[in-house]
């Protein structure tokens, strides 16, 4: 009887109590009590999440129903809602992708209770750094180089920059951040409908990004354009030859411009195996068949030339001049022909040789061939306007350097001329350009073959040269547009050694020109992507045949006259190709670098 009794003192307790606790809730009358409500919670005031993204779980004693509220988006409730006891709060915080730390605060109301319980949920606090801090040193000096050199250099001191990064994604923060500013530095970087593709500025570390004519590869030396002889696809599928770097593997094994492959290790290309099989051809070491292709009235004919050749895999250097030639055209006149693949400046007393070459040979005209030549050294431009203008120039402006305004203010400006050794990136001068002049050969009018490849100093020997009042004749396609040019600062941070070159300055001429972004128009515009290639300098090659009917005659062609039946070819479909077989393009560099880096 005891015990029942005992029971019952707990039963009504409890009861009573329940009452008491719903009693604010469940009578209107009632003012809410004051306070939270919450005496016991997992959460602090400020709650960090994860810079990555997680899932926040907190548990507390509710008094009563409740509610939970948040803010911002990127903090998303999980559990709304619940019920009096032991309760839940769960939070999904998103990843935090940009540079600032980011708060928000988060509301549980218990039903019945004057105030909300508030607690922050944060990511990251000021700037947010999400890389290890590893080379906060080298970020700092890009920081400063930046700050003071680079073209477009007003708004680095505001941009929010996290100094914790991998040395790259650092420095390509800086001109993320610059570009997002009413797109400042447009003029850095290569574009395609309207998407950048790259930056011209460049960061590198220990091994160069990309490689200069000059430069040494290991591979087979080809330059591949997988292709379909004819507009139907049942046509004959290989590849076409497109160059062959002089003293590599494929040079020696015979390979030639012009040649069609058929068979690779002895299996037909095809349209399903072509990526594979020119990734291979590529990187070397395979037997191909090389076959001649001739066109009749757009049907293709291929011959074997030679079977089963074996192409090998080798370390070669891959030279700035790949060809030069002097032929005598049918009235007489003698025409210099060179194929510059780039400007470096290792290769400039050959250029020099070649000059001097046409000069004894009293060439009247003069093809100079820009097609994949997308830049280099600055002095090495300054070297070849020299041979082409010569002395009736000597001494005239051939590129002014145009910095930022704050090193315009200061005084700084560049200049390169004819003939002059001075320039500003050597004290002593560079003997080389005035070298030059002893074989220059002193014409007012040239020739050159050009696509969206012809870039940076060959742009700048384009625009030198018109900024003298010499004519230059383009033929071609429209070429890349970069108007501007880098210099080099270096510096060594433990087994490391980076190299910063930026955009610094605009390409001017001597009339004060620069604005050519857009690329040069050619004034014989012909895509000849579509049409089997030649050799280089011959009529076979169908822009060589229009420069040399051009500077023979002496007329501008009527480009109607000089479609694919001018030389019996004619409608070849070009497949995709893959990034090994773009690679002998796209590893040549991006811009007029300077022939001196600076060691801080």
């Amino acid at each position: 009887m005891t015990t029942i009794k005992f029971y019952k003192r707990i039963l009504l307790s409890v009861a009573i109590s329940a009452m008491g606790l719903c009693l604010p809730a469940c009578d209107d009358d009632n003012e809410p009590q004051p306070g939270t409500g919450i005496e016991t919670a997992q959460w602090s005031a400020v709650n960090d999440a994860d810079l990555k993204g997680e899932t926040l779980i907190y548990e507390f004693e509710a008094p009563a129903k409740w509610t939970a509220t948040s803010e911002e988006d990127w903090c998303e409730i999980l559990t709304p809602s619940g019920y009096a006891g032991l309760s839940s709060l769960r939070i999904k915080v998103a990843p935090n992708e940009g540079k600032l730390g980011r708060s928000t605060d988060v509301s549980v109301q218990i039903e019945g209770y004057q105030e909300p319980c508030v607690l922050t949920i944060r990511q990251g606090e000021g700037v947010v750094e999400k890389g290890e801090g590893r080379f906060r040193d080298i970020n700092q000096w890009t920081y400063e180089l930046m700050s003071e050199n680079y073209l477009w250099n007003e708004n680095i001191p505001d941009l929010i920059l996290d100094h914790s990064l991998h040395y790259d994604r650092f420095f390509e923060s800086i001109l993320d951040g610059v570009a997002e500013i009413d797109d400042a530095n447009h003029e850095d970087g290569f574009w395609i409908d309207g998407v950048r593709q790259m930056y011209y500025s460049v960061i590198e570390s220990n091994a160069p990004a990309s490689r200069a004519a000059g430069d040494r590869y290991t591979d087979s030396g080809i330059f591949l354009q997988a292709t379909i002889l004819g507009a139907n696809d049942d046509a004959p599928c290989g590849f076409a030859v497109m160059w062959v770097t002089p003293g590599s593997p494929a040079a020696n094994a015979g390979v030639v411009r012009g040649d069609f492959i058929s068979k690779v290790n002895n299996i037909p290309v095809t349209q399903t195996n072509y990526q594979s099989l020119g990734n291979q051809v590529i990187n070397g070491n395979v037997t191909i068949d090389l076959n001649n292709v001739e066109f009749d009235n757009g049907v293709a004919t291929v011959t074997n030339r030679i079977p089963s050749v074996l192409v090998g895999k080798a370390s070669y250097v891959d030279p700035a001049i790949y060809k030069s030639n002097v032929f005598t055209a049918s009235n007489g006149k003698k025409i210099g022909y060179l194929l510059y693949m780039g400007f470096h400046i290792d290769y400039d007393q050959e250029l020099i040789d070649i000059f001097n070459n046409f000069k004894n040979e009293g060439i009247d005209e003069l093809i100079v061939d820009l097609r994949y030549n997308i830049g280099g050294h600055v002095l090495s431009s300054a070297v070849l306007g020299t041979l082409v203008a010569g002395q009736p120039y000597a001494g005239q402006t051939y590129l002014h350097t145009a910095y930022n305004a704050k090193r315009k203010a200061a005084g700084e400006e560049g200049f390169y001329r004819i003939g002059d050794a001075s320039n500003p990136e050597m004290p002593n001068g560079y003997d080389m350009i005035a070298n030059a002049l002893n074989s220059s050969l002193g014409l007012n009018n040239i020739y050159v073959i050009c696509s969206v490849n012809t870039a940076s100093a060959s742009e700048t020997f384009i625009n030198g040269l018109r900024g003298l009042g010499i004519n230059v004749n383009l033929i071609g396609t429209r070429t890349r547009g970069k108007n501007c040019g880098m210099e080099g600062w270096r510096k060594k941070a433990g087994n490391y050694t980076f190299t910063l070159q930026p955009i610094t300055f605009y390409c001017e001429n001597a009339k004060g020109f620069r604005d050519y972004s857009a690329g040069f128009k050619p004034d014989v515009e012909y895509d000849d992507s579509a049409i089997y290639p030649g050799n280089f300098g011959t009529m076979d090659d169908v822009l060589s045949s229009i420069a040399i009917t051009w500077a023979t005659n002496g007329q501008k062609p009527n480009i109607q006259s000089n479609n694919a039946s001018r030389s019996g070819k004619t409608g070849i479909k070009v497949l995709k190709s893959t990034k090994d077989m773009e690679r002998p393009l796209t590893r040549r560099p991006g811009g007029s670098r300077t022939a001196v880096i600076k060691d801080m």
